[in-house]
């Protein structure tokens, strides 16, 4: 293994004292430009990489924050939005580590609790769907900032996509291609949460300004976390089934978000449907999964890369005293429409 290149070794070659070489790399002006010209290219050719560990140690800071995902990582959303958060907190001088509570309110409990007394700097957080663990870093005045969804009744700062603004843009284009039964199916699950909510008052507004009455019945839950089999999924999912084959069912569905219309979109096909002959179908965030369903989904696309980078550089700013700990800072960020092979324009016979 290649030896560590230590400030001792700099001062030597450079003919200067440690302590020298210690206050030109942090540029402080006592040290000359000139001598801290030189001192920095010795250290360059020499390959020297700063210890962040010793130096967080000296100003009794970790520069390590945490990301809490109560979501699967194998879906790509996560994997995007912890990409943008990687690179911008790596950037700044931080490392960013990542836990999964596999949306348990306890579990999430034991790893912000845990990591509090490693001195983790902050968190961003997915959240599991209970306030109490967000109420307690803010009493404590720990940093964090919500991501993708958040606490409508609780003032946190937030990073998410413009919700209602997406799902009002997709249900708008299903209506533009002739649709007027379009069901809204979301994760039984997630019900409750902000984003759900939020695309079906998107949706809602879009029917609205299309002059197509609400109708509660075309408002699905879906459970997808069933193995998909002949009875797997489809034996979990009869409310989907029976609003299709009745009377006047929808012609098409709008789906909560990607990998929910993944599951339908497989369902449909075990019920003998095509898509999108038979029902036209849509998503919501953009993910790579369905760039590659056959048909490939027409969705809403998040910027969940830059949602990534945008929460990380707010919780940097409050762990660093730049924005107030009390301040909540909310952002909404604006989806675009991904239009591919999911949805036809609609042919009344």
């Amino acid at each position: 293994m290649k030896q560590r290149i230590r400030l001792i070794d700099i001062a030597e070659k450079a003919g200067v004292s440690k302590m020298c070489v210690s206050l030109a790399l942090r540029n402080d002006p006592s040290i000359s430009q000139e001598t801290r010209n030189v001192i920095s290219d010795i250290a360059r050719e020499m390959g020297y990489v700063p210890n962040r560990i010793a130096k967080g140690l000296s100003k009794g800071r970790t520069y390590t924050i945490a990301a809490i995902v109560g979501g699967e990582l194998h879906d790509d959303y996560h994997n995007q939005f912890l990409k943008g958060a990687t690179d911008y907190a790596i950037s700044k001088g931080y490392t960013l580590t990542i836990a999964l509570t596999e949306g348990d309110k306890d579990i999430e409990a034991e790893l912000i609790k845990k990591y509090y007394e490693m001195s983790i700097e902050g968190y961003l957080v997915f959240h599991s769907g209970d306030s109490s663990n967000c109420e307690f870093m803010q009493s404590q005045d720990i940093p964090f900032v919500l991501y993708t969804k958040y606490f409508k009744n609780l003032n946190y700062s937030h990073v998410v996509c413009d919700d209602v603004l997406g799902g009002s843009m997709i249900t708008k284009y299903l209506t533009e291609m002739g649709h007027r039964r379009i069901a809204y199916v979301y994760d039984y699950g997630l019900k409750d949460s902000s984003e759900v909510q939020n695309r079906l008052e998107g949706y809602n507004k879009a029917l609205d300004e299309a002059g197509i009455p609400f109708d509660e019945s075309l408002v699905i839950p879906y459970n997808s976390s069933y193995p998909l089999e002949t009875e797997g999924i489809t034996g979990e999912n009869k409310v989907l089934l029976n609003c299709l084959q009745s009377d006047g069912g929808p012609t098409a569905i709008f789906v909560c978000n990607d990998v929910v219309a993944s599951s339908v979109l497989a369902e449909l096909k075990l019920w003998g449907y095509h898509v999108p002959e038979d029902i036209s179908i849509a998503g919501y965030e953009g993910i790579y999964m369905g760039a590659v369903l056959d048909p490939p989904l027409t969705t809403v696309s998040s910027p969940i890369r830059e949602m990534g980078k945008e929460a990380c550089r707010i919780l940097i700013k409050k762990i660093e005293g730049k924005i107030p700990g009390e301040e909540p800072v909310k952002i909404s960020m604006e989806p675009k429409l991904t239009i591919r092979r999911s949805v036809v324009q609609r042919r009344d016979e």
